[in-house]
C-alpha cells in the first residue's frame, strides 16, 4: 500500500487537467499581451468588452471543477477496490473516460493493484493516447444534458471510510495477517 498526501494524490489523479489550465491561462496570458487587450478594454464601451471576455476567463475552472469531480471518484473507487478486492465490476463506470481512468489507477496503483487495473484497461482497448471521453464519437448529444454537466463538473463531495494512513501503520506493526476485507469488515 502506498501512502501519499491528498495533494500528491490531487495532483496525480487529475494531472492532464492541471497541465490543461496551466495552457489555457498562458494562452490567456499570451493572447492579452500579444493582442493589447489591455488596451482595447480602455477604449469604448467597457461593460460590453468585458461581457464578450467571461467566456475566455472562466475557461480556466472547468478542468479544475473536472479535476475535483475525478478526485471524488478516486476516493470512491479506492474504498470499492480495498474493501472489494479488485473486481473489473468496479471500474465498469468509469472506464469511458480517461480522466476517470487515471483517477482509477491512482487508486489501484496505491492498494497495489495497479498492474491488475492497467491490463482490465488495456484488454477493453484503451491506451495512453485514448484522451477523449468515449461519449463523444458514440452519444455527443450528451453535452446538452444537465447529468452530464453535473457529474462532470460538480460531483459531490465524497468522504473516504477509512483513513488509509492508520491502516498502512496497523500493517506495519504486525496486522498484516488479516486482509483487507477482513479490516473493511471489523469496521
Amino acid at each position: 500500500m502506498i501512502i501519499r498526501s491528498k495533494a500528491i494524490s490531487y495532483l496525480k489523479v487529475g494531472y492532464l487537467l492541471h497541465i490543461m489550465t496551466l495552457l489555457e491561462i498562458a494562452l490567456l496570458i499570451f493572447l492579452f499581451r500579444s493582442y493589447r487587450i489591455g488596451d482595447w478594454l480602455t477604449d469604448g464601451n467597457l461593460f460590453l468588452k468585458m461581457i464578450l471576455l467571461i467566456p475566455f476567463g472562466i475557461a480556466p475552472f472547468f478542468p479544475q471543477f473536472d479535476a475535483y469531480s475525478r478526485f471524488q471518484n478516486y476516493k470512491l473507487i479506492k474504498d470499492h477496490l480495498f474493501v472489494r478486492g479488485f473486481q473489473p465490476r468496479i471500474l465498469k463506470p468509469f472506464i469511458q473516460s480517461r480522466c476517470q481512468r487515471d483517477a482509477a489507477m491512482v487508486a489501484a496503483e496505491e492498494l497495489g493493484m495497479a498492474n491488475k487495473c492497467r491490463n482490465h484497461f488495456y484488454e477493453h482497448g484503451y491506451r495512453w493516447y485514448h484522451l477523449l471521453p468515449d461519449f463523444l464519437f458514440t452519444e455527443p448529444s450528451i453535452l446538452s444534458c444537465k447529468a452530464f454537466w453535473l457529474n462532470t463538473f460538480f460531483a459531490k463531495k465524497y468522504t473516504a471510510r477509512f483513513d488509509y494512513k492508520k491502516i498502512a501503520g496497523s500493517y506495519q506493526e504486525g496486522f498484516n495477517s488479516i486482509s483487507s476485507q477482513q479490516f473493511a469488515a471489523s469496521q
